[in-house]
């Protein structure tokens, strides 16, 4: 059920640096522009936390602040392991910012815990979305990658924009209860359009985990099931429209090298002359945050800097197992600080369906260094910690389970 939770004198600054986040986006490549967001977030956690007068309310339970407090301390122990290596080994302060930066954050959004922060999520995803669709007109919104013009909006790179656009499709679909309401179809619609023109397959997957899991909130009777394809349908056709069928990227296998676009080259590269080489101490605590790109430069006779295009990869290559289990240990105390107020009925399958995002796109590109890729996962998850269940979701998913068992009888499964 959409809630449209408007913010107190307190939380409009932040609202706003929320709903408006994606224009930070834009400036992917600026740092400046991404350290003063940052810088923004903190004014605006501290004004909206001094307006409260820092007290310990109701919203903000003796567990909560002791979770916090243990990410605060994970921060800290990883930013410093991280800048360990960057100094015995090689990296920059740049990439220890970033690789931690999406704890930072949602430490700092759960700080805040204002109820207006997830309808600032819908509204920054629907403008993520609408601004983006504005692009696709103009050159500015192109680019030619591998010698085909593919669409990336305001984004660097196609991929950032694909998977933005199923992640905004999903907070959309979450905070309106994947209810397939008017606003929200058309919004699918024309993300789903640009990711198949920004010709990024792994991001095929990531919008189809998104429709399908949508699809299944809303039950598997086959009149919704035909609906659904008669919607993508819809937007295939339109798609091949607007677009030369013959200019996408295909799913031919023959040639890996091709199909791969080079990964297979660099996962080879990294495995035979990187980890294959390592010693107990280098396998614990890797070879420093530029170890992928060092390592293919030194074996590779053109020399060109290719980084490990797998996130798995690049951690254990750069960082160790050591500097791996920090990372996941690190997205397990925000889960656990998003599951502190007890289970979301109107949630059941989210989290899974948004790390599933996360990990997919993982196996193609080095995620732990993109706060694009991140940040998303984040928010989601705080979606999920600051929006109780509705009387109304309990009813719709309790009539949901009824209706499941009866059609489970009614075939003599049951």
């Amino acid at each position: 059920m959409k809630k449209f939770e408007l913010p107190t004198f307190y939380a409009i600054p932040i609202f706003l640096a929320i709903a408006l986040k994606s224009g930070v986006d834009a400036f992917f490549e600026v740092n400046s522009v991404k350290y003063l967001y940052f810088l923004l977030l903190l004014f605006v956690v501290f004004f909206l936390r001094t307006g409260r007068g820092f007290t310990r309310t109701a919203q903000q339970p003796g567990e909560v602040n002791n979770l916090q407090s243990r990410l605060w301390v994970f921060v800290m122990l990883y930013f410093t392991f991280l800048t360990l290596v960057m100094i015995l080994q090689n990296g920059s302060p740049q990439m220890v910012f970033k690789i931690v930066s999406p704890f930072i954050f949602f430490g700092l959004l759960i700080a805040a815990q204002d109820k207006s922060l997830a309808f600032a999520m819908a509204l920054g995803a629907a403008l993520n979305i609408l601004v983006n669709a504005a692009f696709m007109p103009f050159d500015y919104g192109w680019v030619y990658w591998g010698g085909i013009r593919t669409f990336k909006g305001f984004y660097m790179f196609k991929t950032d924009l694909s998977y933005s656009m199923a992640a905004s499709v999903l907070v959309y679909a979450a905070w309106n209860r994947y209810k397939p309401t008017l606003d929200f179809l058309l919004l699918a619609a024309i993300a789903v359009v640009m990711v198949v023109l920004a010709n990024s397959r792994a991001n095929y997957l990531t919008m189809a985990l998104v429709l399908a899991f949508i699809a299944y909130k809303n039950g598997t009777r086959p009149a919704l099931l035909a609906g659904y394809a008669a919607f993508l349908g819809l937007v295939g056709g339109l798609a091949l429209f607007l677009y030369d069928p013959q200019k996408y990227l295909g799913f031919d296998m023959s040639n890996m090298g091709s199909f791969t676009q080079g990964r297979d080259r660099i996962a080879e590269v990294l495995l035979r002359y990187g980890l294959a080489t390592y010693g107990p101490l280098e396998l614990l605590f890797g070879k420093g945050l530029y170890a992928d790109l060092l390592i293919y430069m030194e074996n590779v006779s053109d020399g060109e800097p290719n980084g490990a295009h797998n996130d798995f990869l690049y951690q254990i290559t750069t960082q160790g197992i050591f500097g791996l289990a920090m990372n996941v240990f690190g997205w397990y105390l925000v889960y656990r600080i998003t599951m502190s107020k007890g289970r979301r009925e109107w949630a059941r399958g989210l989290i899974f369906i948004a790390f599933a995002m996360y990990i997919v796109q993982g196996l193609t590109m080095a995620v732990s260094l993109y706060a694009l890729k991140t940040w998303p996962l984040a928010m989601i998850l705080l979606l999920v910690h600051i929006s109780p269940d509705a009387l109304a979701d309990e009813v719709s998913d309790k009539k949901a389970a009824v209706a499941k068992r009866k059609r489970r009888g009614a075939w003599g499964i049951a």
